[in-house]
């Protein structure tokens, strides 16, 4: 089944900034690189939670993973 256009949000700790991103249409098997602006504040450090969610066509899926911030 093809995922129709939608959006990107990035939750991201407090203090960070991330950008809403398009996301283009695909077909079964096919992936897409999406690049999310992301703001992370001076003297950051250490372990973040981040959670990605894609929604279109009134519906939503998303995904976390923790990333490791070394200044």
């Amino acid at each position: 089944m093809a995922r129709s256009a939608g959006t990107l949000d990035l939750a991201v700790p407090g203090g960070w900034t991330a950008e809403r991103v398009a996301f283009p249409a695909t077909r079964p098997g096919e992936g897409a690189n999406i690049k999310v602006p992301v703001t992370v504040p001076a003297g950051a450090s250490g372990d973040a939670g981040l959670t990605a969610t894609y929604r279109s066509d009134g519906k939503q899926a998303s995904g976390s993973r923790t990333v490791t911030v070394t200044p």
